[in-house]
């Protein structure tokens, strides 16, 4: 059915959206779910894209809606970005896409070297397409962003667009550039510090773009959350904590009006769920050809063998496999890297070789790994009940296995509790850690701060016990049970379209956007001087 079609059917106002594409797995597949469901209830939306990276995903993803622009009937279309410079950069080694856009690690300065290079890089290559978001705000409704991104946040803020950010962390309380840090003197100052450290950008934005606007005024970087926008959380009210002190002062006490917790937006993998990172490029590196074999992982439960999945996340076994500065042992490594104690590789390599270590040629366990591209480099022969591939069906697999052996990515977490499969989490950045924590102070797994340092091959054997232990996993399976029927109950992806339609129908408008007085005053004279 044409647009026209689907929403003579729901008597629904057709609405132009535009939905700015973060370039990573986990952040993309929830906002896939949600645009599908957008598409069949006869919306358009406008994918705008940094890089090719999820043309392919999202194409498979909608593969039953027509692409096209809105007024000749499409449900989707795209808006690329990227420049033939780009393309070049994107064709090679991933540590060279930021460069010539960001100072080199040798040249930045001590503020600079505090923060992860993407934050560096999405703040540059962000003020220099904030052109192509103007351009864009004039022909959509509304936006959908993750708010790690600022380009979004901003153009709906100043343009008075309808803005509906999706947080893809279990929890509103998880901002990338304030974690493990509690005081707000201190979020404060490290706010101040990459304030510090995007100055030339930050200049740019508010003499070139929108004068007189201080981002830092106005957003905490990487929540670029409004309280007049619509705030989407892909995970239940039982994961969350407050928020942290700073942006909880910047978005004033109506911010928790704006908050909805949706739980997990998940598409299958037929359907188009990522399991396998594409490289900037948007090829799949190591794709496996041949189908999944479900069969073996069935013959081994049909053997009375207990079958164990494990997953360190597409970032660490492809996107970070190479991370110079994570090993690198200087100061500003764990900065950098968002508290990443190794490279991907050093980390996966370990983790490879302690599970082969632990069940390699036991007749009562069997192990499905999915290892990313990079395997062959571990050097490591695998074992006969052991089931390595590049990438795996996740959500079929999990209902298959008996034991979840994961790096607590927001995806996994959600993906394990829908299946009801004890966890064990080995984090390796971000909010990983954060996550580990949550599942054991939910009682629904166990978890190891720093997995290289602490996790041996009898580590696991011990941990893998526990979580196949009838009691054990019994007790586990309970409460994942319960929370299980909370995530239900919040709705996904269907619910977040119900709040997004009511949301966009009644929007009034933002609050005005703080200026820098002296331009504001300029502005108002109209001196221009």
């Amino acid at each position: 059915p044409t647009n026209e079609t689907k929403r003579n059917e729901t008597n629904q106002k057709m609405t132009k959206f535009a939905c700015c594409v973060f370039d990573a797995a986990g952040h993309t597949n929830p906002l896939l779910a949600l645009t599908s469901e957008l598409c069949e209830r006869g919306h358009h939306v406008l994918f705008v894209l940094a890089s090719p990276m999820m043309v392919g995903a999202i194409k498979k993803s909608k593969a039953k809606f027509t692409e096209g622009p809105a007024e000749e009937g499409g449900s989707y279309s795209f808006e690329t970005l990227w420049t033939e410079e780009d393309l070049a950069r994107f064709a090679g080694p991933r540590e060279d896409i930021m460069k010539g856009v960001i100072p080199d690690t040798e040249d930045q300065t001590e503020d600079q070297l505090s923060f992860p290079n993407f934050f560096l890089f999405s703040w540059a290559k962000g003020v220099a397409t904030m052109d192509d978001y103007k351009r864009i705000a004039k022909s959509v409704d509304a936006f959908i962003a993750d708010p790690i991104m600022m380009n979004p946040s901003v153009v709906a803020l100043m343009e008075g667009k309808p803005l509906i950010s999706t947080v893809t962390f279990p929890q509103f309380a998880c901002v990338p550039s304030l974690i493990g840090i509690e005081d707000e003197e201190e979020q404060r100052a490290k706010m101040e510090r990459l304030e510090r450290a995007v100055q030339e950008s930050s200049d740019k934005l508010r003499k070139d773009f929108y004068p007189g606007f201080n981002f830092f005024k106005n957003f905490v970087s990487s929540a670029g959350m409004l309280p007049t926008g619509l705030n989407l959380c892909t995970g239940v009210k039982e994961f969350d904590k407050d928020l942290p002190a700073l942006l909880q002062r910047m978005m004033g006490e109506e911010a928790k009006d704006s908050m909805h917790y949706v739980g997990p937006m998940v598409l299958s993998e037929e359907d188009g769920h990522i399991s396998q990172a594409p490289k900037s490029d948007g090829t799949v590196e190591g794709a496996a050809e041949d189908a999944f074999p479900m069969d073996r992982i069935e013959q081994w439960k049909a053997e009375g063998r207990k079958v164990i999945y494990a997953s360190f996340g597409t970032v660490a076994s492809n996107m970070v496999w190479n991370w110079e500065e994570a090993d690198s042992g200087e100061w500003y490594a764990p900065h950098k890297c968002l508290g990443a104690r190794q490279s991907g590789k050093v980390y996966c390599t370990h983790l490879f070789t302690q599970l082969m270590e632990a069940f390699g040629g036991t007749r009562d366990v069997a192990v499905v790994l999915s290892s990313g591209p990079h395997f062959d480099e571990c050097g490591l022969e695998v074992p006969e009940n052991f089931l390595v591939r590049p990438s795996v069906p996740q959500v079929e697999v999990l209902e298959l296995v008996d034991a979840f052996v994961s790096h607590g990515g927001a995806n996994s977490l959600f993906e394990s509790i829908a299946a009801a499969v004890p966890l064990l989490i080995l984090p390796h950045f971000g909010d990983q850690h954060a996550n580990g924590k949550m599942v054991v102070d939910l009682d629904i797994g166990l978890y190891h701060d720093d997995p290289v340092a602490e996790v041996t091959a009898e580590v696991l054997r011990e941990d893998v016990a526990k979580l196949l232990d009838p009691q054990i996993a019994s007790k586990f399976k309970r409460k994942m049970q319960r929370l299980h029927e909370s995530i239900r109950s919040a709705g996904g992806a269907r619910r977040a379209v119900d709040l997004i339609e009511t949301y966009v129908e009644n929007f009034k408008g933002h609050a005005p956007a703080k200026l820098d007085e002296p331009v504001e005053v300029l502005q108002r004279c109209g001196t221009g001087e």
